[in-house]
């Protein structure tokens, strides 16, 4: 009987394995039964809105940290480079008066500009002058020396903690990707919460094969532009033509015309962020959440409308500053 139980067990496909996964992970998600017909209630949306916007900021303070070290490391680069340069040169320069220093001391004075006091004298001032040159240069290769040292040594620590940084980026963004989740599921009606949860469950069938053994995957290096899997987007609302009141504010429209020349509709080439003023889907749905606006939670900022775009732009702006956007502008 075992082994036709272990046989019958082998012969399960991974999409099967992988299907119940998606659903259990689809429930957990829910936080409540997908056959629910009525709304969370205001309060429980309003907790789980806060605990959103409390692990968003933890997550926009990562993301400030890792770019601040991303700027240092590049800085820091840049310095190392020019400061080997320069000790290259002072290196030579000091080999030339090691040399010198070393011929000075083993020749007579004497020997060398025979025996004219006035001669000599004048020629020994010449040479320890030489000589202090040629120590000075010395000396200032042993500084920059020990100062290259340092600076490499910071730019190793800077690297450690952009590694660091990077890792809790990745780990705040899964947390924040399952919490909206929940957020669209409970926020959804009862007619569409089934549907909603099963939609959710396909995007994570390919992480759950890794697990299931189903097809390999790669576990992704965690990044500022992490791999995932695609966003379930949801249709935006009509806002009917309307155009927003800081449309026209410098702020957005230097962002816009950074980002994406102004066109709404971009995406860019990694397929990661999306609309005007290039929105990675986690960040426009915490700044939905923020801004009481669960009907954006989901949709593609690129197929959102102008309106609304500009409108959480700027919402994103008056909370975290121009940080998201690398503190341009």
């Amino acid at each position: 009987m075992k082994p036709r139980i272990a046989l019958a067990l082998s012969r399960t496909t991974s999409l099967t394995r992988a299907t119940a996964l998606a659903c259990i992970v689809a429930l957990l998600l829910a936080g409540v039964p997908a056959i629910a017909t009525a709304q969370e209630s205001p309060a429980t949306l309003s907790g789980l809105r806060a605990a959103i916007d409390t692990t968003a900021g933890q997550w926009f303070a990562a993301q400030a940290r890792s770019d601040d070290l991303g700027r240092q490391i590049e800085l820091l680069s840049k310095t190392v480079t020019a400061e080997e340069q320069r000790v290259a040169r002072i290196r030579e320069i000091a080999n030339q008066r090691a040399v010198q220093i070393y011929e000075d001391s083993t020749q007579g004075i004497g020997t060398v500009f025979g025996k004219d006091p006035l001669e000599v004298g004048r020629r020994a001032a010449l040479i320890g002058q030489a000589n202090s040159e040629s120590q000075r240069a010395i000396d200032t290769l042993n500084t920059s020396v020990a100062d290259l040292t340092a600076r490499r040594d910071d730019l190793d620590h800077a690297r450690r903690d952009l590694t660091k940084s990077l890792h809790e980026l990745d780990s705040g963004r899964a947390t924040l990707d399952a919490q909206l989740a929940a957020l669209r599921l409970r926020s959804a009606s009862g007619a569409d919460r089934t549907l909603l949860a099963a939609e959710i469950g396909r995007t994570r069938i390919a992480p759950a094969n890794a697990v299931t053994g189903g097809a390999a995957t790669v576990a992704p290096t965690p990044t500022t532009q992490p791999a995932t899997a695609a966003p379930v987007s949801v249709a935006p609302p009509s806002n009917s033509g309307r155009v927003s009141s800081h449309h026209d504010d410098p702020f957005l429209v230097c962002t816009r015309a950074h980002e994406s020349a102004g066109d709404y509709g971009v995406v860019s080439s990694s397929g990661y962020y999306y609309g005007a003023y290039q929105f990675a889907p986690t960040t426009w749905d915490v700044t939905a959440s923020h801004a009481g606006r669960l009907d954006l939670v989901g949709v593609l900022p690129s197929v959102a409308s102008e309106y609304d775009q500009d409108e959480m732009a700027w919402v994103l702006y008056q909370w975290q500053g121009n940080s998201p956007w690398g503190g341009r502008c």
